[in-house]
């Protein structure tokens, strides 16, 4: 595979490197699953770039000693909450089960773009064998994937598709998050029997699962003439955020049946700008799944969750890359299935965190 030449000024960046994985998990609280409005048949054929036969299989000569030893870099949007420390750790677990090492990357601010394409720039003075990425921006990461590109290490994208003209990687690993929205939306409507009022909170603007949340909610609330959508504004994945934007809203509209959180973290500071405003009844729905979630799925606080499984997306990301140095044909996606968490089965994700 290969790699350029420029090892040696790997240690005129270490200081900066240090500092800024340093920061890493001291970003507020926030999740993603992971913005901006866009139709489902657009952004379903943004999903991937045409494969190269480079990246369809792996070089000629691989053997299972080959396979052993190799070194993987995990690209995140954040380390602040439980969808992203999950991925990460079950990333890492996989990848120490092929004897492989894997060193995670992270912006210090969180959803960061700009410093997403820094730490990936710093990292190709000493290329790993694979990326393992999930960009913050799809199109805006676009300047740091020509480079990997060009450098010839491939990557695994995961979570959040790249969309950048003329990008290439080996495979998706990840959850169809359009329809993980319809089928979160569509049971909040089934909740509300069909009518009522609802708020929506959006994700980071430029990130293709906030697109496809939105496109996904929009489409089914509009199908149904008994709901309103009162608003709609984003709070970048973030609980403070969240919490502010809620407030806000709550006070703009006396009458509110429901609310639609894109992330988890979201329905959480939703949750709390009800319980301030003592707004009693206000249905909340969300994405992703945590401890923290079920907990308050438990607790009342929450009505259900669309669980969009971020582990087995960092499990399946490794398990990818070592297809790929097998010489596995590779599909464009690996699509992963996501469950709705609700009084039917919290018991199970009760057991699963040891939530008594």
């Amino acid at each position: 595979m290969m790699k350029k030449n420029i090892r040696s000024a790997a240690a005129a960046v270490a200081v900066v490197m240090t500092m800024i994985l340093a920061g890493c998990g001291k970003a507020d609280d926030s999740a993603e699953p992971a913005a901006a409005s866009a139709a489902p048949e657009a952004t379903k054929e943004a999903a991937a770039p045409e494969e190269t036969a480079a990246q369809t299989s792996a070089a000629e000569g691989e053997t299972d000693q080959d396979l052993v030893g190799k070194r993987a870099v995990l690209l995140v949007k954040k380390l602040s909450s439980s969808y992203w420390t999950e991925l990460e750790a079950a990333a890492k677990e996989k990848c120490e089960e092929y004897g492989w090492t894997m060193e995670t990357l992270c912006p210090v601010t969180a959803d960061s773009n700009e410093e997403q394409i820094q730490l990936l720039e710093q990292s190709l003075l000493d290329p790993p064998d694979v990326y393992l990425l999930a960009p913050a921006d799809s199109e805006g990461i676009t300047p740091a994937i020509e480079k990997i590109n060009e450098a010839g290490v491939p990557i695994i994208n995961l979570a959040t598709k790249i969309t950048g003209e003329g990008l290439e990687y080996v495979t998706f690993v990840g959850v169809e998050y359009y329809d993980i929205a319809t089928s979160a939306a569509q049971a909040l409507v089934e909740l509300l029997d069909g009518k009522g009022s609802v708020l929506i909170l959006e994700g980071t603007t430029g990130s293709q699962t906030s697109t496809d949340i939105k496109a996904g909610a929009d489409d089914v609330f509009a199908k149904n003439s008994g709901i309103t959508v009162l608003d709609s504004q984003p709070a970048n994945y973030q609980r403070q955020e969240a919490l502010t934007v809620t407030q806000n809203l709550l006070q703009k509209y006396p009458e509110v049946d429901a609310i639609f959180a894109s992330n988890g973290e979201m329905a959480l500071g939703a949750a709390e700008a009800v319980r301030q405003a003592g707004r009693d009844g206000i249905r909340i729905c969300a994405l992703n799944c945590s401890e923290e979630l079920v907990q308050a799925i438990a607790d009342g606080k929450i009505a259900f969750t669309a669980d969009d499984v971020s582990w087995k997306m960092g499990e399946q990301a490794a398990v990818a890359a070592m297809d790929y140095f097998k010489g596995v044909t590779m599909e464009k996606e690996r699509m992963q299935d996501a469950v709705i968490v609700n009084e039917d089965n919290l018991s199970e994700y009760k057991a699963k965190y040891g939530i008594q």
